[in-house]
């Protein structure tokens, strides 16, 4: 899986002992592949990436792991609540380790995707809602192009 298969991550302790404890906190067994894909989404704190970008990170990380094994762990950590999931088109999904409620801004040109704090829309106020529903979340994204 790894070219040294005693630990998976970069910054090998520390790091690895968060993967574990963040994986056994959600109760998913600890696997060399899901360690070693969480260690490389959350080693430089909050990220946005997508599967094919976690695939490419792995495979230069010297991790031997399919591009379905990327999607099934991004899928598993994403149930587990680990993960959100960020559609900007129905071929383009991010995945964000940032799990607290946020949006985002999106530039349409170079394809990143920012967070924006849940504060910035603190003086919005939603349109009435139909009777007998209420709102789950929002989630909100601003597209801009640079």
């Amino acid at each position: 899986m790894t070219k040294n298969n005693d630990q998976p991550c970069a910054q090998k302790d520390d790091q690895t002992a968060r993967a574990i404890a963040m994986l056994e906190a959600a109760n998913l067994r600890v696997t060399a592949q899901r360690l070693a894909l969480l260690c490389l989404l959350t080693r430089d704190g909050h990220c946005h990436m997508t599967a094919e970008a976690l695939f490419e990170k792995a495979s230069a990380a010297g991790n031997k792991v399919s591009l379905a094994t990327v999607y099934n762990t991004l899928r598993t950590l994403t149930r587990a609540g680990l993960l959100k999931q960020v559609a900007m088109d129905t071929d383009k999904i991010y995945f964000d380790t940032n799990t607290e409620e946020h949006h985002h801004i999106y530039d349409e040109t170079t394809g990143v995707l920012t967070d924006l704090p849940a504060s910035a829309l603190a003086g919005v106020h939603l349109p009435s809602l139909p009777a007998g529903v209420s709102v789950k979340s929002i989630d909100l994204v601003v597209r801009v192009c640079s």
